[in-house]
């Protein structure tokens, strides 16, 4: 009877274990171009991921937005590009070493992305999302 339970717990419970997805965790260090509407995000380490299978958030105060490489040359973000890759909307694997960025509209004083608009001396907080899993690749905040 105890090794039938056993059995029984352990096929179970390796159901749970089985279905869980595994996100990418990287490294990444967020800055910003003080003349130009652009946020760069390096990889410094971690994991690999492709640039279309994330999404980034963007909070300051009590406002939000949520941007992907699908929202480059919207209204939202006019670049979600890798730095260094010919032309624009590049789905790319971003791995240690690759800065990609994100370009509003404005200057690097007063950035827009949507209805957002981020002004000198507030403080950002940002994630990279996975799409796929909805799970944190890397967060972190930086001050415009």
């Amino acid at each position: 009877v105890t090794v039938m339970i056993a059995a029984i717990v352990s096929t179970y419970a390796g159901g749970f274990y089985g279905d869980t997805e595994k996100s990418p965790q990287s490294s990444l260090r967020v800055t910003h171009d003080p003349d130009l509407p652009r946020i760069y995000f390096e990889h410094n380490g971690g994991d690999p991921f492709m640039l279309g299978s994330i999404k980034v958030i963007l909070r300051a105060n009590d406002n939000k937005t949520t941007m992907s490489l699908r929202d480059a040359g919207s209204s939202l973000v006019r670049n979600f590009t890798e730095v260094g890759t010919p032309g624009d909307n590049n789905d790319t694997a971003i791995q240690a070493g690759d800065t990609f960025f994100i370009e509003g509209k404005g200057s690097g004083t007063e950035m827009e992305f949507g209805d957002m608009i981020l002004k000198n001396n507030t403080k950002i907080i940002w994630l990279v999302v996975d799409r796929e899993t909805s799970k944190t690749i890397s967060m972190g905040s930086f001050f415009l």
